[in-house]
């Protein structure tokens, strides 16, 4: 044995970029380097100041993902106050199986609604 990790299986729509990155977090044992695409269901939010424009919100929300039994997490993230995300609104994410709570959230969701 080489001691060279083994290249992980690619993607057929993934680009070189994308497969190279996957090969990364898995050699650098990233917690989201085995991560699925789920979602958060935001359970409680706190309240946004009038200002300043970023702030830190604090969010209670569900972890859902396929294969992966619901969990709660709680989040602080800088967001901009007119981009404030609601009770029972729903986000995408990248949900690491092993452990959901070091899931990776797609914030920028929430200037699409």
């Amino acid at each position: 044995m080489s001691g060279v990790a083994p290249e992980p299986p690619a993607a057929p729509d993934e680009s070189e970029f994308a497969q190279a990155a996957a090969w990364l977090q898995r050699l650098s044992g990233d917690p989201l380097a085995d991560a699925v695409p789920g979602r958060i269901r935001v359970d409680a939010v706190s309240d946004a100041a009038p200002r300043p424009r970023y702030q830190e919100c604090r969010v209670e929300a569900t972890v859902e993902a396929p294969g992966v039994p619901p969990a709660p997490v709680v989040l602080e993230v800088v967001i901009d106050n007119r981009f404030w995300p609601r009770v029972g609104q729903v986000l995408p994410a990248r949900v690491p199986p092993a452990d959901p709570a070091a899931l990776e959230v797609e914030w920028e969701a929430l200037r699409a609604r």
